[in-house]
């Protein structure tokens, strides 16, 4: 009876890091680094003996390890997968970079893009607040500007059309410069 529940144990744990697998597998896939829960395994029958207490502990340690790796693993390929899915082709040529202003900071603080022409499209979603985005070419806004978006009260899209070479530039929003700026890498 002793070997069915320990067999029975081991099962779900296999069962829930399986599961817990698949789920951080598949939220690599569509980027989303949201945490897996873990569902309680409960008895079939409340006429069945209790697990003794280092089972349930060594059960729940096991998965919570797993669920921690997993979960570390998904966020990881999350974040990779959304950086490298902010850069696509542009429909005239061209790298196409998007950045989001929410809650008044960008969702990225780097961006990169091959040299050549590079559109960046800012999506203001902060409702009643003016964003923008100003491109400088150096590592700071003392540098000369080569573009900026306009000024708008979102929520709203606005697009900068850039040719440039292979190099560092800094980027920022001008009405909030301490909490939205970053750096563009061109390669």
């Amino acid at each position: 009876m002793i070997q069915g529940k320990r067999l029975a144990a081991t099962a779900a744990l296999i069962s829930a890091v399986l599961m817990v697998g698949a789920v951080a597998c598949k939220s690599a896939e569509i980027a989303d680094p949201t945490p897996v829960l873990t569902p309680k395994i409960t008895p079939a029958s409340s006429a069945q003996p209790t697990k003794p207490a280092a089972t349930t502990a060594a059960t729940s340690a096991a998965t919570s390890a797993a669920t921690s790796a997993a979960t570390s693993a998904a966020t990881s390929a999350a974040t990779a997968e959304a950086t490298k899915s902010s850069e696509t082709p542009s429909s005239g040529g061209g790298t196409k970079l998007t950045i989001v202003a929410s809650n008044i900071v960008f969702d990225k603080s780097s961006l990169s893009a091959p040299a050549g022409k590079i559109t960046i499209e800012i999506d203001n979603k902060d409702g009643g607040v003016p964003h923008n985005i100003n491109v400088f070419n150096g590592k700071d806004a003392s540098a000369e500007s080569l573009g900026a978006t306009p000024l708008n009260t979102g929520p709203t899209v606005d697009t900068l059309e850039l040719t440039l070479e292979k190099g560092e530039y800094y980027f920022q929003c001008d009405v909030h410069p301490t909490t939205m700026s970053g750096k563009l890498t061109v390669t």
